[in-house]
């Protein structure tokens, strides 16, 4: 009995690994984009995160199949991370430059009445793109984003600065492979063997392809919570004027344990865009489309 348990787990893991048949590689934007693809029906946009090792494929490979029954799933690895192409000069896009790398795929795609679904600075991507595009995009979720959400003006910002700093600390934490996925926050709180087989292959990559050079350099210039001093800035120029205006129905997905972006910026979120509503898992971290990943897709599925 106990053999025929480990078989139908291990069988269940390797589908559960296994990405959607059409990926493909396309110049948009003027870089080889790595795209990944599943299912028929109304487009569903899904946009990762910003750090060593992550890319499209681990941030939603949960969320493909179910998704995917009826909709018609996208996504792709943003220039710097993943399969995707990093700029001929080497130097990092930040989230604004991946953000009109987004409008390019959007418009090569030619998606329209599309869903975009954005976690953490995918979650600031996902969010101009509808501020640019309010007759394209039909709904949107952010997902968990500190990139997206304000700074609260008092001492609570202290807190998730310095969990900030110690989350994304590059180079202290990129050091070797055990060392990047043994302070993986997801994995140390539980074991999650298909995420940490794909973390450490993406180690791998980002270590061959250049991309963990590229991010070292971009975060060199700052150290610890005076690099998220000003953090807040791009999303008080480029997203907070204009959110007013959105007019999608808006969903946010927040996790309650998540010391980079606690709750109360989620709240402080939601209240600056209309037409919006807030669902919270409270014991979920940062990764908690994998965390709540039954709870998170049946959200998703019911909400688009």
């Amino acid at each position: 009995m106990q053999a025929d348990t480990e078989t139908v787990a291990a069988a269940a893991m390797s589908e559960e690994l296994t990405p959607p048949l059409n990926q493909r590689r396309v110049a948009i934007g003027g870089l080889d984009t790595f795209l990944y693809e599943a299912g028929t029906g109304k487009p569903v946009l899904l946009l990762h995160g910003a750090s060593i090792a992550v890319d499209a494929w681990l941030t939603w490979f949960r969320c493909f199949p179910p998704l995917a029954k009826s909709r018609r799933v996208i996504s792709y690895d943003q220039p710097c991370f993943g399969r995707t192409a990093i700029p001929a000069d080497g130097g990092y896009l930040d989230r604004e430059k991946r953000a009109d790398h987004a409008q390019a795929v959007l418009d090569y795609l030619n998606l329209s009445d599309v869903t975009l679904i954005g976690h953490s600075e995918g979650g600031f991507i996902a969010t101009r793109l509808a501020i640019q595009n309010p007759g394209r995009v039909k709904k949107l979720i952010i997902v968990t984003s500190g990139g997206t959400s304000p700074r609260l003006n008092d001492a609570r910002d202290a807190a998730w600065m310095a969990a900030s700093a110690e989350t994304y600390d590059y180079a202290g934490r990129s050091v070797d492979e055990d060392t990047y996925v043994r302070s993986e926050g997801h994995l140390r709180t539980k074991q999650d063997t298909a995420f940490e087989t794909i973390l450490r292959q993406n180690f791998r990559h980002a270590s061959e392809s250049g991309s963990t050079d590229c991010l070292l350099r971009q975060a060199a210039s700052s150290s610890g919570n005076a690099g998220y001093e000003n953090y807040t800035a791009v999303q008080e120029r480029l997203i907070f004027p204009f959110l007013p205006r959105l007019t999608c129905p808006t969903l946010l997905v927040w996790a309650g344990s998540d010391a980079t972006v606690p709750v109360a910026r989620g709240l402080a979120l939601a209240d600056l865009i209309p037409n919006s509503e807030m669902h919270i898992f409270p014991r979920a971290g940062h990764w908690v489309m994998h965390e709540e990943a039954v709870g998170f897709n049946r959200l998703l599925d019911s909400w688009i």
